[in-house]
């Protein structure tokens, strides 16, 4: 898979994006519940992700979290929200993972969803209607049960890039600390290497290639979390997986990507 290479800004798109997040209580149905949490339409909300992908993410968090410009990266559309979440460090707090599996009190998610002391900004849904405790319930025993993926995505056909962070064509006002390279399914870890995953910068004198390090997420073994060993200074980047020759990047199965992989983020501003 190649994404397209074109670069573009985002801070209109982000400000409308904003701006549509005001409340207006979309995607919530006359009781201000999810419209599968257990109210007139839908079926009821479960505790798998599917369900919670079908009546939550969806309807109600892709308001705002989808695309590029999307808060802190965080894509919530049925493509990118498994990926982004379980096992992956919080933008916001880095101590916290977005997802922890089997423990909801440590998620990310969870806390800002419930509002909890402590967190950065605003509690979600930004600007209410908030999601009623019982359908929050639902989402802390999906990730108590381990946040396990839907059997939809196990079963994908091909081995493919499903996520990254920053996004592609992300535009950033400061320097990620860590990035993310999610697949749809478990990766070959003993496969994953500078020879195989590389961060470069443009310069006047050509791309000049960080230093990076890896580990996979946490409870997420087709996502792998990418440090620099340097901060990143303002510029225009890109994070190459290559799919293709002896360094290809592979599933359990031994199925490589087939197509090198390329995602490009611009950082205006210093770490």
């Amino acid at each position: 898979m190649h994404i397209p290479t074109a670069v573009r800004r985002c801070t209109a798109l982000a400000a409308t994006l904003l701006a549509a997040c005001a409340g207006s209580g979309e995607g919530l149905d006359a009781n201000g519940q999810p419209p599968g949490a257990g109210g007139s339409s839908g079926e009821a909300l479960s505790a798998d992700f599917q369900s919670i992908q079908d009546n939550v993410f969806t309807p109600i968090c892709t308001r705002c979290h989808e695309g590029a410009a999307a808060p802190e990266g965080l894509q919530l559309d049925a493509a990118h929200s498994y990926a982004l979440l379980v096992g992956v460090p919080s933008n916001e707090d880095s101590s916290l993972e977005r997802v922890k599996p089997g423990d909801p009190d440590r998620s990310y998610l969870v806390l800002k969803l419930q509002g909890a002391p402590g967190i950065v900004g605003a509690q979600m849904p930004f600007g209410g209607p908030y999601l009623p405790q019982s359908t929050i319930n639902v989402i802390r025993q999906w990730i108590t049960n381990g946040a396990q993926a839907s059997p939809a995505q196990a079963a994908s056909a091909a081995f493919a890039v499903a996520a990254t962070s920053p996004p592609h064509a992300a535009v950033l006002a400061r320097a990620p600390h860590q990035l993310l390279l999610a697949f749809n399914r478990e990766v070959d870890y003993s496969l994953v290497n500078a020879g195989a995953i590389a961060l470069e910068r443009d310069t006047p004198a050509g791309p000049l290639a960080f230093a990076i390090d890896f580990q996979l997420a946490p409870g997420n073994p087709a996502a792998v979390l990418i440090t620099p060993r340097a901060a990143l200074p303002a510029g225009h980047y890109r994070l190459r997986a290559r799919g293709t020759g002896p360094a290809a990047l592979a599933d359990l199965n031994g199925q490589p990507l087939g197509v090198d992989a390329v995602a490009e983020f611009t950082v205006a501003g210093q770490p």
